[in-house]
């Protein structure tokens, strides 16, 4: 089948990109010819890129073989001309563009953004003849296939940040929607929870949902032992020229300086002195230093914003035995709260906690004598910047726990799979599409409510207390558990099964089961 896939990113990073990624190499893989739009730089990067090329109004680009791994498929990955500007949901910098988040865009940027990606789409279909359209997102992938398909199908796939970063933030952005939405065959999403969130923002799409949970590579993400898995990840990283642009080992005393000194800019300007997606340079030093702990190993994997919860995390783990570690796996803005959050903790300051509190979003909750039985976890806490699926597979099989503590409505909680399958008991908030997750792996190991906890005011104290019951699970116990909700991610979220499911979907068949 020929299947064209409108992807307005990268191919890495986040859950959308990844998404992107991993579906198109599966179709490929089934023998299926695909034709993705994307903005990813360098696709001969990927090993099921077969040729690339750019897009535009006037047609395809003369395409350029890629070193690719053989399969009875094909990918060709084109790249619409859209200019320097790339509109993003939370921002982060791309390489060789303007950043800028939707919501800030003027109307002419946004229409400019718009009719540039609608001339690139519709030259793509008229070269590719596709059988298939998935356009991700609810916008701008839906409202650019409507405008470009002149009533041909397409399904749109919902992510959720386009949900809360867009829609619900800006009318424009819910008109755009009710448009694309409303001539799109089907709305697709990875839970119950995102569909309805995105029928309440664009009416248009009720009654045309599906549900296509993402899937995780179980052959990478797999239990490994502790030490076998961290110190190969740290070799791996010691070999990766690309850490020597991340964040520097001195940067800790700027935070320390810019804490003591109150100054909330300074702090906030600190996170672009250096590569924020570059792994940090000593990180291969922090990740050997775990790899001998015989001590309780918790663990954070995502990005390192306001919206994600890691000071619930910090906090909660200021609570634990001293015999416990953290390491935090993530970049991203915020990150120098994250680390001022530790600096105060680690010197039991009541005082700075507080202003961390009134200067920032996070909502701290330990009590001032709380700090101060903190005193000295610095020592205890290992930051390792961005770690692609190059290394946080390893990373994370190494962990005993992995704790997901978004206060954002996440609109499946694809980290949660990926912990599962690499042998850490996940441990998540227990709200939105994240208690759908929940729910599932808590089932499929007879163990109800032991895999999450309840959000909202108190939450530390509650997160504490979960990690607190797992990490103290007889070794058997916790064995057959991890075994368990492993078993139901390899039965019930690989790429293989979302991308049969989301084919269907877009040729308009039945949902394979």
């Amino acid at each position: 089948m020929r299947i064209l896939a409108w992807h307005g990113w990268l191919l890495e990073g986040t859950g959308s990109n990844v998404y992107a990624a991993r579906v198109a190499a599966e179709w490929r893989r089934q023998g299926h010819d695909v034709a993705l739009l994307c903005q990813q730089p360098r696709p001969e990067r990927f090993e099921f890129v077969d040729a690339s090329g750019t897009v535009d109004a006037r047609g395809v680009s003369e395409l350029a073989p890629t070193p690719a791994r053989p399969a009875t498929g094909r990918v060709v990955c084109l790249r619409p001309a859209i200019g320097r500007l790339l509109p993003v949901f939370v921002y982060d910098e791309y390489e060789g563009f303007a950043v800028k988040r939707f919501v800030d865009l003027t109307d002419d940027e946004l229409a400019a953004y718009l009719d540039r990606n609608v001339a690139a789409l519709r030259a793509a279909v008229a070269w590719h003849r596709p059988d298939a359209v998935v356009a991700g997102h609810a916008i701008p992938g839906a409202v650019v296939a409507r405008r470009a398909l002149d009533g041909a199908r397409y399904v749109a796939k919902i992510h959720g940040s386009d949900l809360e970063y867009a829609i619900r933030l800006d009318r424009r952005y819910r008109e755009l929607a009710r448009e694309g939405l409303g001539g799109a065959a089907l709305a697709v999403g990875a839970s119950e929870d995102v569909l309805r969130r995105t029928v309440q923002l664009a009416p248009e799409a009720e009654g045309r949902t599906r549900v296509v949970p993402p899937g995780v590579e179980i052959d990478r993400w797999r239990p490994r032992p502790r030490e076998d898995a961290l110190a190969r990840a740290a070799e791996r990283l010691e070999a990766d020229p690309d850490r020597r642009r991340g964040r520097p080992t001195s940067t800790d005393d700027r935070v320390a300086g810019l804490l003591a000194a109150r100054d909330a800019a300074g702090l906030h300007a600190l996170a672009a002195s250096y590569d924020q997606g570059a792994p940090d340079p000593g990180a291969a030093r922090r990740l050997r230093a775990l790899a001998g702990h015989r001590g309780p190993l918790v663990g954070y994997l995502g990005k390192l914003i306001p919206e994600k919860g890691v000071e619930r995390l910090v906090e909660a783990f200021a609570l634990l035995p001293p015999d416990a570690r953290l390491v935090l796996v993530g970049f991203g803005g915020f990150r120098e709260w994250i680390a001022a959050l530790a600096v105060a903790l680690d010197r039991g300051d009541g005082e700075a906690a507080r202003w961390l509190a009134e200067a920032s979003p996070m909502k701290l909750e330990l009590s001032p004598d709380e700090v101060a039985g903190a005193r000295g976890i610095a020592g205890r806490v290992a930051f390792t910047g961005r770690l692609d699926h190059r290394y946080a597979p390893a990373v994370v099989a190494g962990l005993d726990v992995l704790v997901v503590p978004s206060t954002l409505d996440e609109a499946f909680g694809m980290v949660a799979a990926e912990g599962a399958a690499a042998g850490a008991l996940p441990l998540v908030a227990r709200h939105s599409a994240l208690a759908e997750v929940a729910r599932a792996l808590e089932r499929a190991a007879g163990f109800p409510d032991a895999l999450s906890f309840a959000p909202g005011p108190g939450a530390t104290r509650r997160l504490a207390d979960a990690l607190r019951r797992l990490l103290e699970l007889p070794p058997a116990e916790a064995g057959r558990i991890r075994a368990a909700v492993r078993g139901h991610v390899a039965s019930e979220w690989t790429w293989e099964r979302t991308s049969q499911r989301l084919l269907a979907a877009a040729a308009g068949e039945v949902s394979p089961k």
